[in-house]
């Protein structure tokens, strides 16, 4: 056996491969898509192609792997970037502009990664560990946020987190799948989120709790 200190370097040497692949993957994979070679990843890894059946076992696990990264980056950004807004129509809009936009390519890769797991049974556990993730996070943020407005919920908290991020997923389909003309507008989209939760126009309009009034 190896004494510990080479055992050591070799399990750092694996993590930072991993990582470096996991980089690269999610580099290629914005820019080409799912089709993208597990060659052309390799090589902006510094890797061999082995080494992604190694720690991944296969290109498609190693997509959706970075895909369910990707989505929980885009919704912890989204917060964040709605975290100084005012009102519960300026975090919406903020949200969906933010998912929609900036955060859109890791949304799509999400969206494809899920229609790729109808056909791999092998990979659904890392979908619904992530979507599980999406809609527990979702639930805090429409607690903390606007149930405390005085928003009726229309369905327990889970649900409407959940029709949150199916719109969600739906609007990005579309704005990829058509061009500008045909896609869903910024306003679009956020009164497709408005409609889907049922949020009554003068909560739209309410002034969102902060930390010191909660």
């Amino acid at each position: 056996m190896p004494p510990r200190s080479q055992q050591r370097a070799t399990r750092t040497a694996g993590k930072q491969t991993r990582l470096a692949l996991l980089r690269a993957a999610d580099e290629v994979f914005r820019e080409q898509g799912e089709t993208a070679s597990v060659a052309q990843i390799c090589e902006r890894a510094g890797a061999f192609p082995n080494q992604v059946t190694y720690y991944f076992g296969s290109k498609e696990q190693l997509f959706v792997e970075v895909a369910c990264a990707a989505v929980l980056r885009a919704g912890r950004h989204a917060e964040e970037s709605a975290e100084t807004t005012e009102t519960v129509r300026e975090y919406a809009q903020t949200l969906v502009a933010t998912l929609l936009g900036p955060e859109l390519r890791g949304v799509e890769m999400f969206t494809t990664a899920m229609l790729l797991v109808s056909r791999r049974d092998d990979l659904r556990e890392l979908i619904t560990t992530t979507l599980r993730t999406l809609h527990e996070r979702g639930e805090q943020a429409l607690m903390n946020k606007l149930v405390r407005t005085g928003w009726q919920l229309r369905a327990t908290i889970d649900v409407e987190a959940k029709a949150f991020w199916s719109a969600i997923f739906g609007l990005a389909v579309q704005k990829s799948a058509t061009d500008d003309s045909l896609g869903p507008s910024l306003t679009d989209s956020v009164t497709v989120i408005f409609a889907n939760l049922g949020i009554p126009e003068q909560v739209l309009d309410a002034s969102l709790p902060t930390d010191a009034t909660a």
